[in-house]
């Protein structure tokens, strides 16, 4: 099997870094890929602009497994909205009849990167680069968990083992995927800080799995203050401090830190998308318009963005534009036209009610790109004053543990709740950070 691309490459005005599965710009825009576009775009970008057939791209990039028209043609429908590709400017061209090809004349350089720094054997470490290339994207997160468990079980001494596996379990928890992992998440992160007490990584994890697994906020921060003491720079860190301030209301430190964080990865969407759930939570809704557009001019396709910035003028008072932000974001989420045009009528004539019953509707269908959250299904379900359904709504989260729970206290979607009786029995029976 021929050696995967591991050296960064340019591909038109995009560096793509298939080691990390991200690609920016000059500008400083940044974004991940999921792993299958990452080899995608690899094969395009080697391919010395010569025609590949369907068959030859489900032989490299799935490698030969059986997958439907329909799976290759979205995985290039990505791929060409990560790269801004569009009819006027086509970097990957559909040949019909024969198959794809790339525009854009690129020569890729030889030879795979060296090894980490960090010292571990030559196994361990090709599992773990696989496991932290795989964490990049929700659909390939159990890789990551298989991966790192492998290199666990060849390098049981080795720290970053331990804290990758840690870092995988989270990560599948937040994605709704992993139930009742979080005590081995932290025993995992514990193993690594035990290993190696000098890893900044290491304790930022533990600090993350602590309070998730314990709700005890003075442990997770004592933790998560020794990975800022050992590495000021670590931005991963200064991210869960801000997350676990926010998880007790303690705003001000939340935006500090997150600040922080993007001042160590002004390019970083992710630490954006962070201070965005910061500020809407800290009811600072203009800021968060504001932060919300600025993130939108770096990356236009952010559909995270554009459902904040429609959270925040909505709940500022700017309901019209507020609906208009909100329909562009499930649009980049994969909502289909028609629905989108439906979505525009139902709020026309019926408000903002009307609308959240149609969105929640639609999440529950899952008929859009990827799967909506049960907190979001709650959401819109209170926005379109329908408490029953909110309420079964949340109950079936705090059941999975859903993290974004940590923070029901604050977050201002759940207003329209407070007046039942049934929100202060529901708040009681959370676990929360305490």
């Amino acid at each position: 099997m021929k050696a995967p691309q591991t050296k960064p490459f340019e591909f038109g005005l995009w560096r793509v870094d298939p080691a990390r599965g991200l690609i920016s710009r000059p500008e400083g825009r940044e974004q991940r890929l999921e792993p299958k576009l990452v080899d995608l775009l690899v094969l395009f970008a080697g391919s010395g602009g010569r025609v590949l057939s369907k068959d030859e791209i489900v032989e490299a990039v799935w490698e030969g497994r059986a997958i439907g028209d329909d799976t290759l043609a979205a995985a290039i429908s990505r791929l060409r909205r990560a790269l801004d590709d569009t009819a006027d400017q086509r970097l990957i061209e559909t040949v019909p009849k024969r198959g794809y090809r790339s525009t854009i004349a690129t020569e890729l350089p030889t030879g795979r990167l060296p090894a980490a720094p960090e010292a571990g054997p030559a196994q361990a470490l090709a599992l773990v680069e696989q496991g932290r290339r795989a964490l990049v994207s929700p659909f390939s997160l159990p890789q990551a968990r298989l991966s790192f468990e492998g290199a666990v079980r060849v390098a049981p001494g080795w720290a970053p083992a331990h804290q990758g596996l840690a870092d995988a379990l989270i990560a599948l928890h937040f994605a709704g995927l992993g139930e009742g992992e979080l005590r081995t998440a932290k025993a995992a992160a514990s193993a690594a800080v035990g290993l190696d007490e000098t890893s900044a990584p290491a304790w930022a994890t533990l600090g993350l799995a602590i309070l998730l697994s314990d709700r005890d906020f003075a442990a997770a921060d004592a933790a998560l203050r020794r990975a800022v003491g050992l590495d000021p720079n670590y931005a991963p860190a200064h991210r869960r401090r801000a997350f676990a301030f926010a998880a007790i209301g303690r705003f001000v430190e939340a935006e500090r830190e997150v600040r922080r964080a993007l001042e160590l990865h002004p390019s970083s969407l992710d630490t954006r998308n962070d201070l965005l759930n910061v500020l809407i939570a800290a009811r600072r809704y203009r800021h968060a318009a504001a932060e919300a557009a600025a993130m939108i001019s770096l990356a236009p396709a952010a559909s995270e963005a554009w459902n904040a910035r429609g959270w925040a003028l909505l709940l500022g008072g700017e309901p019209d534009l507020g609906v208009e932000a909100l329909i562009k974001g499930l649009e980049l989420w994969g909502a289909d036209r028609a629905r989108l045009a439906e979505l525009r009528r139902i709020y026309d004539t019926g408000g903002l009610a009307a609308m959240g019953r149609a969105t929640a509707d639609l999440f529950v269908l899952q008929q859009m790109g990827f799967t909506r959250r049960l907190t979001d299904i709650a959401i819109q379900r209170a926005l379109a004053g329908q408490p029953d359904e909110a309420f079964a709504a949340l109950e079936a989260a705090a059941e999975r543990d859903d993290p974004l729970l940590l923070m029901f206290p604050w977050l201002p979607f759940f207003d329209p709740l407070k007046t039942d009786p049934r929100y202060e029995p529901f708040l009681r029976r959370l676990r929360l950070v305490r």
